[in-house]
């Protein structure tokens, strides 16, 4: 039996709280045996249902999940559903559908985790001073270790992205083409840290920002401060490249409050 989805906003939040009370009354695989959805899409909800399957049952990479029959039976949808949900895990890398042979869960990458991360982040609402706190926050302890870092590992290749990086910035003055620069700069920045583990979190949560960024329709990025971050990177000042990141983020941070605040305020008089 397929039950048919009413599309309400608070059908996620309904199954996440449910599978939080199973999890910590020890009911998760009990509970999972027996669920049905009554609300939003399907394929969706089923996705969530079988990332928490993997999560209890079969951590271990190359783990065969049950036949798509009994997942039907399982989560009581059609297995048209379940296919369609084995396609999106698919796609994210968490398993691997072979012809003939099953379903096997696959070891995470560093790329399938950036993205899930990206997915995690992405088509937020406009955010708030909070939000925007919170996440700069994260992003200021993340880059100055990771300016600090490319200020000792720093390629003359990564050295030319970066420069090649203000240089379009320069060239879109506050247009809304310098945001995309500010994110190439980043991810140089990034890269130049040499560890693919810091762009997997900082690549994710600066996109995001990014975009929460266009919403306000504020695009200084104080171009003169990324400057001063790549000079201290190539002169290989690791305290300097720091120290010029933390006062990028305190900058930015008060141009998003007073962008928001305005928003708020054009919202509330119309």
């Amino acid at each position: 039996m397929i039950f048919r989805a009413k599309s309400k906003n608070s059908a996620n939040e309904q199954d996440r709280c449910y599978l939080f009370l199973c999890y910590h009354s020890g009911l998760a695989v009990k509970a999972l045996k027996k669920r049905t959805f009554r609300r939003g899409r399907l394929s969706e909800q089923v996705v969530t249902e079988l990332e928490a399957l993997i999560a209890q049952e079969h951590t271990a990479p190359g783990g065969r999940l049950p036949k798509e029959s009994e997942l039907a039976d399982r989560f009581r949808v059609s297995r048209i559903v379940v296919r369609e949900a084995m396609k999106i895990l698919e796609g994210r890398g968490t398993v691997e559908v072979r012809a003939g042979s099953g379903t096997f869960t696959v070891a995470p990458s560093v790329d399938k985790v950036k993205e899930s991360l990206l997915r995690l982040f992405r088509d937020q609402p406009i955010p708030s001073v909070n939000d925007m706190e919170q996440m700069l926050e994260i992003r200021e302890v993340l880059e100055e270790t990771v300016a600090s870092l490319a200020a000792v590992r720093a390629t003359p290749e990564d050295l030319a992205e970066m420069k090649s990086a203000l240089k379009e910035m320069e060239a879109c003055g506050e247009g809304p083409e310098v945001v995309e620069a500010d994110l190439r700069f980043h991810r140089a920045v990034a890269k130049a840290a040499h560890n693919p583990y810091f762009e997997m979190v900082i690549d994710p949560l600066t996109a995001v920002f990014v975009q929460q960024v266009k919403l306000t329709d504020s695009y200084s990025v104080g171009a003169d401060m990324h400057v001063r971050i790549a000079e201290e990177i190539e002169k290989g000042s690791a305290v300097g490249a720091r120290q010029a990141v933390r006062r990028l983020m305190r900058h930015t941070l008060e141009d998003a409050k007073k962008a928001i605040r305005v928003m708020d305020l054009a919202q509330k008089r119309s």
